[in-house]
């Protein structure tokens, strides 16, 4: 089993990620680039399906994958 990333790592991560979205003016990926992104995550050892979350940085996967300013912890994407 995967261990979960901590509640002050993803507080980290989200604040960072905001941050770097407010500067990267809200933009989103495509369409296709989403679903690619999404596809990779949905068979990454890192995934919490229940939560569907990555363990690796906690991030909301779906969330993480729209936002064009955010790449994978583990370089995937």
């Amino acid at each position: 089993m995967t261990k979960k990333a901590s509640a002050m790592l993803k507080s980290y991560n989200y604040l960072k990620a905001v941050s770097k979205r407010v500067l990267g003016g809200f933009e989103n990926v495509d369409s296709q680039t989403y679903y690619d992104r999404v596809h990779t995550c949905s068979h990454c050892e890192w995934l919490d399906h229940e939560n569907k979350e990555c363990n690796k940085c906690g991030c909301p996967v779906e969330t993480k994958a729209a936002w064009k300013t955010e790449e994978c912890p583990t370089k995937k994407w």
